[in-house]
C-alpha cells in the first residue's frame, strides 16, 4: 500500500526485487496471471519476469470434484456427495400467473420462487423463462441480474435457443450449469463450444437425430459419443452432468428400471447425474408416492442431483432420508437439521387455544388490522424490496401504523441487520445498495409525515465530497444514502470538489461531520489538505475518510478524525465522533 513521505508525496516502499520475490508466493498459491498495478513500473515486471520465469502455474484441477459458482458462492461436489436439489419452479410451463408477470416485465414472482427455494434447501436453481409473448434472451438476462442479488446459490441456465444460453452464460458471474447440450447435431455443434468458452458444466441430454433412444444401449451410445465430443475440446468428465431421460411409468413399465441403469453406468463410468424426476408419475393418481420412491431408488443407483421443487417436504425428506441409509458425509446431521426444520413449519394437526403472539411479530409492531405491516417493511429492506416497500409503507400508515415507530422498530433494525451482515460476508455490496435504497424510498414517503422535532431538526449535518482530482463516486454516493436514511442532513457536493468549498460549506451549514472520500492514490493526499485547511479556518466538524486505498493508519498520520472501511460502518463511525448513541 502507498503511503505518504515528509513532503506529502505518495510513495511506494516495496523495491522491483522484493516485489518479484513476494510474488513467488502467489505462484505457489495457484495464481495464473501475474502482473503489477500502481507503484510499479517495467523495471517491476521484467524483474518478476525473470523471477518466474520457466515455472508452470499450479493445477488447481482435483479429479473427481466437481464446481459450480454463483457471484457469493460455491458449490462443491463428487459423485458421493449428499443428494442436491435443483429448483424447478421458475419457469413458466403451465405457471398461467407467472407467464402473465413476465409479459408484464414483472419478476417479483420469479424472484420470490427462488428465495423460497434456497430457504427450502435447494442446492441450485433452474432459470427458465421461455414462453410465447416475451423477448426471451431479454428476459433471461433482467432476470439475471435480480436473481443474482436476490439468492446466493449458482444457476442452471434452461433455454432451448442456442443465443438465449449464450448471453446469460455471457452475463452470468459465476460458472453455471447449461440445461442442456443434446445429441443432435446442430445443437451440439453450436452449444459445446460455447460451454467450453464460457467455462460452464453442461447437463448431456442423450437424445439424438433419431429422437429418443430405444434402450439403454442406444443411450449409452449417445453419451459417449456426447462425452468424447467435448473431451476432445478439452473438457473433463467433470464438466458433465448426464440426464438419465425419465418417462412415465404411465406408459412405460420399463421407464423407471432404464432410468436407474443410465445412473449406475454413468456412475460406474465417472459421470455425474440428473433427472427431471416428477416426469416417473405423470399421468398417475397421488404422483408424490411415486416419485418418492423413485428417487430413494435413484440415490441408492448414484443419481447426483436432480430438477424438482424443494417445497415438497415428502420428496425432500426423503432424500435426506435416503442419504442417511447410504452412509453419506454428514448425513445424519443434516437429517436431523432437516427433520427440525421441517416440524417447526408444520401446522399443528389439533389447535385448542388461540396462540401466543410470536415475540418477533411483537418486536416488529402489529397493525391495527391484525395483520404485521412493519414485519413486511422490515423484510423488504433486508430483502432489498424496491418495487414494494413504499406501497408496504403506505399500507402500513393507512392502517394507523405510526411513521416514528415505522422508522425505529422496522427500518433501522432492519438496516442495522443488512449491515451485520455485510461485516460478516453473508451480504455483498449489491445487496447493501439494494437495501438502502428499499430503506430510502420509505424514507421518502415518511419523511414529510414525522414531526421536526423527532426527525431531521435535531440531527446533525453532514458534508460529504469526494476530494478534488478524484471523479470516483460510487462509494462517497453509498455512504451518503447511508447516512441520509439513518436522519443524517447529509450535503453532497459530489466529486472533484476543492478543499475551499467544502470547507466553506461545512462552515456555511454549521456541519458536524466532513466527509471525505478517494480511490486513488494520486488523489488521497488531498484529504490531508483538506484536513490542514479545515483545521486553518477552526472548523470544529469532526472529519472522518474512506475509501479504496484508505487505511487507518493514513487517517491518523494526516490528523483526521475518523476512518470508515465502507458504507455500512460509516454511520457508526459518524455516530461514535459525536457520541451518539447506537439504535
Amino acid at each position: 500500500m502507498p503511503s505518504l513521505n515528509d513532503k506529502g508525496e505518495t510513495v511506494y516502499d516495496m523495491d522491483a526485487k522484493t516485489f518479484a520475490r513476494e510474488m513467488q508466493g502467489l505462484v505457489k498459491a495457484g495464481a495464473s496471471i501475474l502482473g503489477g498495478c500502481c507503484g510499479t513500473s517495467p523495471e517491476y515486471i521484467e524483474k518478476l519476469v525473470n523471477e518466474v520465469q520457466g515455472q508452470k502455474p499450479v493445477s488447481h484441477f482435483k479429479p473427481g470434484i466437481r464446481y459450480l459458482t454463483s457471484e457469493r458462492k460455491t458449490v462443491p461436489f463428487t459423485l458421493d456427495s449428499p443428494f442436491m436439489i435443483v429448483g424447478e419452479r421458475i419457469n413458466p410451463t403451465g405457471k398461467k400467473k407467472l407467464q402473465a408477470e413476465l409479459r408484464e416485465g414483472s419478476l417479483d414472482l420469479a424472484i420470490s420462487f427462488a428465495e423460497e427455494q434456497e430457504a427450502h434447501g435447494a442446492a441450485l436453481l433452474d432459470v427458465n423463462v421461455g414462453m410465447s409473448g416475451i423477448n426471451e434472451k431479454e428476459m433471461m438476462q433482467k432476470l439475471l441480474e435480480e436473481i443474482t442479488v436476490a439468492s446466493n446459490l449458482p444457476l442452471s441456465i434452461d433455454s432451448s435457443h442456442v443465443e438465449v444460453i449464450e448471453a446469460a452464460l455471457r452475463r452470468y458471474p459465476g460458472r453455471a450449469l447449461i440445461n442442456s447440450i443434446s445429441g443432435e447435431t446442430e445443437k451440439l455443434e453450436k452449444l459445446l463450444p460455447i460451454a467450453k468458452k464460457y467455462g460452464a458444466m453442461f447437463i448431456l441430454l442423450p437424445l439424438s437425430d433419431k429422437g429418443l433412444p430405444e434402450n439403454l444401449e442406444e443411450k449409452t451410445a449417445i453419451i459417449d459419443r456426447i462425452s468424447q465430443k467435448a473431451f476432445a475440446m478439452g473438457m473433463k468428465k467433470e464438466d458433465i452432468v448426464v440426464d438419465g431421460l425419465v418417462t412415465t411409468v404411465g406408459a412405460n413399465k420399463k421407464a423407471a428400471r432404464e432410468v436407474l441403469e443410465t445412473i449406475r453406468y454413468c456412475k460406474e463410468n465417472g459421470f455425474a447425474t440428473t433427472c427431471g424426476l416428477s416426469n416417473i408419475s405423470f399421468g398417475l393418481p397421488e404422483r408424490s408416492f411415486v416419485n418418492a420412491a423413485f428417487l430413494t431408488m435413484a440415490i441408492r443407483e448414484g443419481l447426483t442431483m436432480a430438477i424438482s421443487n424443494p417445497s415438497q417436504d415428502l420428496l425432500v425428506n426423503v432424500a435426506f432420508a435416503s442419504d442417511l441409509l447410504m452412509e453419506k458425509e454428514d448425513a445424519d446431521i443434516r437429517y436431523i437439521e432437516q427433520i427440525s426444520a421441517y416440524q417447526e413449519r408444520k401446522p399443528a394437526v389439533v389447535q385448542t387455544a388461540k396462540p401466543a403472539a410470536d415475540k418477533k411479530d411483537e418486536a416488529k409492531g402489529a397493525d391495527p388490522s391484525g395483520g404485521f405491516a412493519e414485519d413486511v417493511i422490515y423484510q423488504d429492506v433486508l430483502k432489498g424490496n424496491q418495487k414494494h416497500i413504499k406501497e408496504h409503507t403506505m399500507e402500513a400508515v393507512e392502517k394507523g401504523g405510526d411513521p416514528q415507530k415505522i422508522l425505529n422498530d422496522s427500518l433501522l433494525p432492519a438496516i442495522n441487520k443488512v449491515g451485520e451482515y455485510f461485516d460478516k460476508g453473508k451480504y455483498f455490496l449489491p445487496q447493501l445498495i439494494a437495501s438502502a435504497e428499499a430503506m430510502k424510498l420509505s424514507i421518502e414517503y415518511l419523511e414529510p409525515l414525522l414531526s421536526k422535532g423527532q426527525q431531521k431538526g435535531e440531527m446533525p449535518v453532514v458534508v460529504i465530497a469526494t476530494v478534488a482530482g478524484d471523479i470516483h463516486d460510487i462509494g462517497k454516493n453509498l455512504v451518503a444514502l447511508m447516512m441520509k436514511n439513518y436522519g443524517f442532513q447529509v450535503i453532497d457536493l459530489g466529486k472533484d470538489v476543492p478543499k475551499e468549498v467544502i470547507v466553506q460549506e461545512a462552515i456555511d451549514r454549521d456541519a458536524r461531520i466532513i466527509a471525505l472520500s478517494a480511490l486513488m492514490t494520486t488523489t488521497m493526499q488531498e484529504m490531508k489538505h483538506v484536513v490542514d485547511y479545515a483545521r486553518q479556518k477552526k472548523v470544529t466538524a469532526k472529519i472522518m475518510i474512506g475509501g479504496a486505498v484508505i487505511t487507518q493508519e493514513y487517517a491518523e498520520e494526516i490528523g483526521a478524525d475518523g476512518y470508515s472501511r465502507d458504507a455500512a460502518d460509516a454511520v457508526r463511525v459518524a455516530k461514535a465522533l459525536l457520541n451518539m448513541e447506537e439504535e
